[in-house]
């Protein structure tokens, strides 16, 4: 490098203004002459020990160009920016005496002038990794949706609001959490804690002013979201600890527990106006139609059981299957009833003829814990392999995955009010968020087979992970080059 210096200055014409100006931003106090103005035949070195030049006629010469390699390398570089005065601003030999009887003054005006250089560096602007290499930023830069929501303990149930931006959230530890949401953050804003087990599910009634939570502790509980107010608190609801819950109308809702019972509350009575055990093993997920006629329930022995909300009464229980009923959601303006299952098979009832489906969609590689519809012919699956996958029905197509969890299945989903966000949670304490407005614009080719193993596999844009032929995706275009060696990446490998 220091041989490198003079080689750099011998080639400008004014190489003794440049190092004088240097020198004069780096040191301005001991390039100022002092009182006592040295003598050419006195000695050559200021007492501070900064080096003088030699007097000719009285005054100055100007250095000699010098190709020594011990020249002194400034701080910050040869090629660090310095404030450069012009030459007709050089001061005569009076007003540099006169300047410096001034002292103090005189210094504090230059540090003043060093200091403004040093804050017109510090403004410069940082280019980022992206624009230097020309790849696109990351998936987690690009997030159109609430940060990870990260928990104390782990999440079994979450419910968006039905018209604000709060969810709720049901924890191993019979905390009920309820949060307000933004693109930005995701902020806690009330905390319940009237479970002595943990809490299973959260679930709003339709204009959101009652949060329904249930528990471990086979208790039921009805909050009024208005004050955070706990309005009812049944705490003997079942035998057994309660496991699911559905909201029928505004004083209605049914509940089923571990042991296959179903009862339907009126809560205006305070104790169940209907119960039925409709098998030995847990009732998982029960649902209803907007009419309010059936309530269908599905259980851990492999069976679905409809009852009769009006009647009172079982109407009918399915045959046996080999492996356990999960989940249900309805489709096709609520014609059909999707059920899932252990083994990855959704099976498909006609609704009101529950006995035996009438169509099937296997695929999933494990079991299936939940499903929620986002249109009329495509809905969403969690599974046991910890993928969030859109699924379309009639015609039967795995659409890809939406998003994941990396340790556990996913136990439950929920859609927010506006459609736009889907969130997801499982037992490794985290709730995650996805934009899943890209789907409502989704197409899917009736006539054209897909392949189930490499669909149900495909990374959606909402998902955290890229699909293998995409590796190359952010990688930019190589330019033409007029150069015989080909195009080269990056600053010129050459210099003058």
């Amino acid at each position: 490098m220091k041989s490198f210096i003079p080689n750099f200055f011998a080639r400008h014409k004014e190489v003794s203004d440049i190092k004088q100006s240097l020198l004069h931003s780096l040191f301005p106090s001991r390039m100022r002459t002092s009182s006592s103005v040295l003598r050419p035949e006195e000695s050559q070195k200021h007492p501070d020990g900064v080096i003088m030049l030699p007097w000719k006629d009285g005054k100055q010469e100007d250095p000699p160009e010098s190709d020594d390699s011990s020249d002194e390398i400034p701080p910050g570089g040869v090629f660090q920016i310095v404030a450069v005065e012009d030459e007709n601003d050089e001061t005569s030999e009076d007003d540099n005496v006169a300047a410096d009887s001034n002292g103090d003054s005189s210094t504090g005006s230059h540090d003043d002038e060093d200091n403004e250089s040093d804050s017109s560096l510090s403004s410069e602007v940082e280019a980022t990794i992206e624009e230097i290499f020309g790849v696109k930023p990351s998936i987690e830069a690009q997030r159109e949706h609430p940060p990870d929501l990260e928990a104390d303990s782990g999440i079994v149930d979450i419910c968006f609001h039905p018209s604000v931006e709060l969810l709720s959230t049901a924890t191993m530890d019979g905390e009920v959490m309820i949060y307000r949401y933004s693109q930005d953050s995701v902020e806690e804003v009330a905390r319940l804690s009237h479970h002595k087990k943990a809490c299973r599910a959260v679930c709003y009634n339709d204009d959101g002013t009652v949060l329904y939570t249930i528990s471990k502790d086979k208790s039921l509980a009805v909050i009024d979201t208005q004050n955070s107010a706990i309005r009812q608190h049944i705490k003997d609801a079942h035998e057994s600890s309660v496991f699911s819950f559905l909201p029928i109308d505004e004083f209605m809702c049914a509940s089923g527990d571990d042991d296959g019972t179903v009862k339907i509350w009126d809560l205006r009575k305070k104790k169940p106006i209907f119960d039925f055990k409709c098998g030995e093993q847990t009732v998982t997920s029960l649902i209803t139609d907007e009419q309010n006629k059936f309530l269908v329930a599905s259980v851990n022995d492999g069976s679905i059981a409809g009852f009769n909300i009006r009647g009172k009464a079982l109407e009918t229980q399915s045959e046996l299957y080999g492996s356990e009923m999960t989940s249900l959601s309805l489709v096709r303006n609520d014609s059909r009833l999707v059920v899932g299952s252990g083994e990855g098979t959704m099976f498909i009832f006609k609704w009101g003829e529950f006995g035996y489906h009438i169509d099937q969609f296997p695929g999933h590689p494990d079991q299936i814990h939940c499903i929620v519809p986002i249109t009329d012919r495509m809905m969403l699956t969690g599974c046991e392999d910890g993928n969030i996958r859109a699924v379309h029905l009639y015609a039967h197509r795995f659409v890809g995955i939406v998003g994941q969890h990396t340790d556990f299945g996913v136990e439950n989903m929920s859609v927010s009010h506006d459609g736009s966000l889907l969130a997801s949670c499982s037992m490794d304490e985290v709730v995650r968020f996805w934009n899943i407005e890209y789907l409502y614009n989704t197409e899917v080719d009736d006539r054209k087979k897909g392949s189930i193993k490499r669909n149900r596999g495909y990374n959606l844009e909402s998902s955290k992970r890229r699909n293998k032929h995409e590796f190359f995706a952010d990688f930019p275009e190589v330019a033409e080059s007029d150069d015989e060696g080909g195009p080269v990446a990056g600053p010129s490998h050459t210099m003058d």
